[in-house]
């Protein structure tokens, strides 16, 4: 601490993290340096019932749902009091109100109940079929159990929210910043990539999200930000949403991936027209749940910042490098493969130079990696793949897990 108190420009240093807890507090107390970060204070607007209230006073959409509680019991009759309310509900989730990436939720399904449905059964019957179909929910993670996770909910409280069903289902999100005199800026949107049973754990991202939603996230995530500002949340923040396809509006669907590329100056105000039209016709978009702190999506997009000096634009919700060129990128944490263990940073380097799928500063396309030292013990690491077009972000990243996978299983 003496040492950092001497190195430090105090007029000029402040504290950053990944995640803000009353331990960076107390570092930045003792430093006398601003933590520019949530006040753990705060965090309650992170969780799922703190996001929920967000979003009613944001007055922008989010799913039927329950206050928070804090007992077993209490959740089966808030669960029940939402299929009352929804009767042709299929499945509700129940989340940890303080659950991380998707891991802190399960599934309870109700279409094998349909005997003790709304008008089938009475109130209490189905109290306690529900309270004894707890036992067999869906966890998103795999070694999670009912005993453990019924023992977190008088620690953290649960909630119950229906579940969107949708037979062609996206989960974009969007990224914002909130700055110490409360302003809101857009960062960036994304289109997730979820794995796990029921397709709620985080894996990675491509940027941006979808033409036809995108500039409709950018709204509803300053809508978040001013509420979150006004209630002196500081520094990033991001908002889960799902996007359902309307299929009664499907004639009307057109990605305008290849326009954003072709048009980009030509045309922003047509796009931002086309892309509210598209939104409000073809996709319901619900507000999932809010994460004040970095994510995910954060590293990628300052890799792709950094790496290319370019900026975001908020009227097309591109971003474009020096030259005004879009730039597009799949990510993820989690190229995982058991076979890849064993190999070191040198060889991944090796195997991906000996490809030509390293980044190349010229075209500004290829894969940036990082985790690599998890890679010789679990067989993981992760990788940026930036390309020109969506379609040859997607093919510089399928490339390097084909180039891994060829070099260890020839």
């Amino acid at each position: 601490m003496a040492h950092l108190q001497q190195i430090l420009r105090h007029d000029k240093a402040y504290l950053t993290c990944y995640n803000s807890t009353p331990l960076e507090q107390e570092l930045a107390l003792q430093l006398n340096i601003p933590l520019f970060a949530l006040d753990p204070n705060l965090l309650y607007w992170g969780t799922k019932s703190g996001s929920r209230e967000t979003f009613g006073e944001a007055a922008i959409p989010y799913p039927d749902g329950s206050a928070l509680v804090w007992t077993v019991e209490e959740l089966a009759q808030v669960s029940v009091d939402l299929w009352e309310r929804q009767p042709t509900l299929k499945r509700i989730v129940i989340k940890l109100n303080e659950g991380f990436s998707g891991e802190g939720n399960a599934l309870l399904d109700l279409r094998s109940l349909s005997k003790f449905a709304p008008g089938q059964a009475s109130t209490a019957e189905r109290v306690a079929v529900i309270s004894d179909r707890f036992q067999s929910l869906s966890f998103q993670c795999d070694t999670e159990t009912w005993a453990n996770f019924s023992s977190r909910i008088p620690e953290l409280g649960a909630i119950a929210e229906a579940f969107i069903e949708g037979d062609e289902k996206r989960s974009p999100s969007v990224q914002g910043c909130i700055n110490p005199n409360g302003e809101v800026e857009i960062l960036s949107t994304h289109d997730q990539i979820l794995g796990g049973p029921d397709g709620q754990i985080f894996l990675g991202c491509r940027f941006p999200a979808d033409g036809a939603y995108r500039l409709a996230l950018q709204e509803y995530g300053i809508r978040v930000g001013k509420v979150l500002a006004a209630k002196g949340v500081l520094e990033r923040f991001s908002v889960d949403f799902v996007a359902v396809h309307q299929p009664q509006n499907s004639s009307l669907h057109q990605r305008n991936d290849q326009r954003d590329n072709e048009h980009h100056h030509q045309q922003k105000n047509k796009q931002e027209n086309e892309c509210n039209h598209q939104q409000d016709n073809q996709w319901d978009l619900q507000a999932i749940e809010i994460n004040i702190r970095k994510g995910g999506t954060t590293h990628p997009f300052m890799t792709l910042k950094l790496i290319t000096q370019g900026q975001y634009d908020n009227e097309t919700g591109l971003f474009c490098n020096q030259h005004g060129k879009p730039k597009y990128y799949v990510a993820t944490d989690n190229l995982q493969n058991d076979a890849y263990k064993g190999l070191l940073p040198h060889d991944l380097i090796d195997i991906i130079a000996q490809q030509h799928l390293h980044f190349n500063s010229t075209t500004e396309t290829g894969s940036i990696f990082h985790l690599a030292g998890c890679l010789s013990e679990f067989g993981k690491v992760g990788v940026t793949s930036i390309g020109n077009s969506p379609v040859e972000a997607e093919a510089i990243y399928n490339q390097v897990i084909q180039a891994l996978d060829e070099a260890v299983l020839g």
